[in-house]
C-alpha cells in the first residue's frame, strides 16, 4: 500500500509538470512576448523533478532492501534461537530422566 502511494504520487506530480509544459508550449505558440522564459522556468522545473525522483527512487529502493536485510537477519536469529530451545529441551528432558532414575532408586532404598 505505502510503495502504491509513493508511484500514486510520483505520477501526479509528472502530470503536473507535464501539463505546465503544455501551458508554456501554448502560450508560446499564443506568442506570448515572455514565452522563453516560461519554458525555461518549465525546462528548470523538470529538471529539478528529474533529480529528486532519482533521489526518491534510490531511498525507496534502499529502505526496502535495509527492510529485507533486518527481516533475514530476524529469520536466522529466530532459527538459531529456535535450535538452542530444541538444544534446551532435550536437556530438559534428560536430566528429568535422570532425576527419575535417582527418584526410583531412593524409593528402593527407603523400603
Amino acid at each position: 500500500m505505502k510503495q502504491d502511494r509513493w508511484k500514486l504520487y510520483l505520477k501526479a506530480l509528472w502530470g503536473a509538470v507535464i501539463a505546465l509544459l503544455v501551458i508554456s508550449l501554448a502560450g508560446a505558440a499564443a506568442g506570448f512576448e515572455f514565452w522563453r522564459t516560461m519554458i525555461g522556468g518549465s525546462v528548470w522545473i523538470v529538471e529539478m523533478l528529474v533529480v529528486l525522483t532519482l533521489l526518491f527512487i534510490i531511498v525507496v529502493r534502499l529502505k526496502e532492501w535495509i527492510e529485507d536485510q533486518i527481516a533475514s537477519a530476524a529469520g536466522q536469529k529466530s532459527g538459531a534461537a529456535g535450535a538452542e530451545l530444541q538444544m534446551l529441551r532435550q536437556s530438559l528432558e534428560r536430566i528429568e530422566a535422570k532425576v527419575d532414575r535417582i527418584e526410583k532408586v531412593l524409593d528402593g532404598v527407603s523400603e
